[in-house]
């Protein structure tokens, strides 16, 4: 009696206990998809294994992994979409359509994955704030997914694909970031970089109607895959667009934080800049070792740096840099401000 009475091991409630689950779910309905009985019953048994394949696994990933602590909550996102690909594979061809719609639930996911993002980022800003610490919106991101158990560079990932659709959708009514103690510079005037972004978007938009017409007609499976790219490009160039307003450089008394929208950003404290060159100044080319040019057209600032520093670029890309070139709208008081401070 005792006996029956005694907890499970701990390990069945845990990642080993569900890929022996999925796996015997996996093993039973891949042997039954390709029997003789699912030829005489194909729509029944299309339906039961892919609610077993997709629903079921998911289910129990969170009851072996997640409800256990194993794994956050968000992580059953990538595992059901996972499992609908896996289900997709695992049924003969001809009778997957069940499984293609089924993967529209995870739409719900994703809008509760991105809810529950936004809450954190602002429980984030709070807890900056009691501290007296103040960072933009990708920062915040970032210092959020970094006390995750997610890998670095998908955190990385992540957080800039986050931070591009907020500045897409969220940032319209946002002013430029700049801290208490700082003073911000804009850099996308003398160079029109922001016009620029939008010739680009419209010019692209154009032409992605015009391929969708063409292709459309041959294959609309294939036209639906390209518009879907073209749309998310489209969005991608508009948040960059933003950023770029919105995240200019900024100058406080400790550090010159270099931005670029939201690809390059350094930070670099006073004491490293070992000389500043301002107007016209001999820029290497672009793709020199060690030459970081922070924004497009032709600097106006070079910065030299007494060491090498990291600067971080998009989705987790880094590069040493001892020089960077900036272009800086309003030179005079950028000089000014760098002088007096």
């Amino acid at each position: 009696m005792n006996a029956l009475l005694a907890p499970r091991p701990s390990r069945v409630r845990g990642p080993f206990g569900f890929i022996v689950v999925a796996f015997a779910l996996y093993l039973i309905d891949g042997a039954i998809a390709h029997s003789a009985a699912f030829g005489e019953r194909p729509e029944l048994f299309s339906v039961a294994i892919s609610i077993d394949l997709t629903l079921v696994i998911t289910l129990a990933y969170w009851a072996l992994v997640i409800r256990p602590g194993h794994a956050a909550g968000r992580t059953a996102l990538p595992v059901f979409l996972a499992s609908v690909a896996a289900t997709a594979l695992t049924l003969p061809a001809g009778h997957r359509e069940f499984a293609r719609y089924i993967r529209y639930l995870a739409i719900p996911f994703e809008l509760a994955v991105v809810g529950a993002l936004v809450l954190a980022v602002r429980r984030t800003r709070q807890r900056l704030a009691a501290s007296e610490v103040e960072l933009d919106v990708p920062e915040r991101i970032r210092a959020l997914l970094g006390a995750s158990p997610m890998h670095s560079r998908v955190a990385d990932a992540v957080a800039m694909e986050t931070a591009v659709f907020y500045y897409a959708f969220a940032s319209w009514r946002r002013k430029a970031f700049v801290p208490s103690n700082g003073q911000g510079f804009s850099y996308h005037k003398r160079n029109s970089y922001v016009l620029f972004l939008c010739a680009f978007f419209g010019i692209g938009f154009v032409e992605m109607v015009a391929v969708d017409f063409l292709v459309r007609l041959k294959s609309p499976f294939v036209a639906n895959v390209m518009l879907a790219f073209g749309v998310f490009a489209a969005f991608w160039i508009i948040g960059f667009a933003r950023s770029v307003h919105l995240r200019p450089i900024i100058l406080t008394n400790d550090a010159l934080h270099v931005r670029n929208g939201l690809s390059w950003r350094l930070d670099i404290p006073r004491g490293l800049i070992r000389q500043v060159d301002f107007g016209r100044v001999k820029a290497p080319p672009k793709r020199t070792p060690g030459y970081l040019r922070a924004a497009p057209g032709d600097p106006n600032v070079m910065i030299e740096l007494r060491e090498p520093l990291r600067a971080h670029g998009p989705y987790g890309l880094s590069r040493d840099v001892t020089r960077v070139g900036l272009v800086v709208d309003d030179l005079a008081r950028f000089q000014q401000t760098l002088d007096a401070r």
